[in-house]
């Protein structure tokens, strides 16, 4: 039977080089939290209240719709990355349900990275700072409702963030620098604490991976703590899977 997994991170632990490698030894089928075609994600999806006469609908949801646009379509409604904390856990506890009900546990593994941890954080925290009970409920929620396909959490923790994120952000496209500091020190958590620059960007990706990893404990899911500051996750993965493996066949 296939399984669901799920892999979580800071960026530059090597989410998407991990969940490829993983879906070439499985044979699964792998979603980066970009793909258009993602069974739960919604990344460059817009809620609208009304419903659209453009765009494609891929959801009707919380009393209104999901929608994608192309690239000339005006766009109206609201990014769902950027909604109001409590909506956008909502939509997505909700999408999260849809997804479960309708799985067809075939022999394919899925591979979802970010979608447990990381977005809810990027958002709830970095994006808006609410209460951090606040965070920690959405992740609950959504745990409680994987929990009967009994999905596998792989955490790839940095221990040393300073040396490892500033490598990771010289080897990325110039768009990317200046966006990615640029939303982390911009967004409420930054500004509320007064983080600033890239000394303020890593302050920030260092609490944000302390909150993920105490909150992983609680949660009633299987999981992994690989630590990947030199890169030997794919070793790690080898070893995984042969517990895996192993776990799995006992009557």
């Amino acid at each position: 039977m296939g399984r669901l997994w799920l892999i979580e991170g800071l960026p530059g632990s090597r989410k998407s080089t991990f969940a490829e490698r993983l879906q070439d030894k499985q044979n699964g089928k792998f979603y980066s939290e970009v793909d258009a075609s993602h069974p739960v994600d919604v990344h460059d999806v817009y809620w609208v209240e009304e419903k659209p006469s453009t765009g494609r609908i891929l959801d009707e949801i919380e009393k209104g719709w999901l929608v994608r646009y192309d690239g000339d379509e005006e766009r109206i409604g609201t990014d769902v990355y950027e909604l109001p904390f409590a909506l956008h856990t909502r939509i997505m506890c909700e999408r999260w349900r849809r997804y479960v009900q309708k799985l067809d546990r075939g022999e394919e593994d899925i591979i979802f990275e970010c979608a447990l941890l990381q977005n809810p954080f990027t958002i709830g925290m970095v994006a808006q700072d609410v209460p951090l009970a606040d965070m920690e409920a959405y992740v609950q929620e959504v745990a409680d409702i994987l929990k009967p396909i009994d999905p596998m959490v792989v955490y790839l923790a940095l221990d040393d963030v300073a040396r490892i994120f500033p490598i990771v952000y010289d080897e990325r496209p110039m768009g990317w620098q200046s966006g990615f500091v640029e939303y982390y020190t911009s967004g409420a958590y930054g500004v509320n604490h007064a983080h600033k620059g890239m000394a303020g960007t890593i302050e920030i990706l260092v609490e944000r991976q302390r909150r993920e990893l105490e909150l992983l404990k609680r949660l009633p899911l299987r999981h992994a703590r690989i630590q990947n500051d030199n890169r030997h996750s794919f070793e790690e993965l080898t070893n995984l899977l042969e517990e895996e493996s192993i776990r799995t066949c006992k009557p």
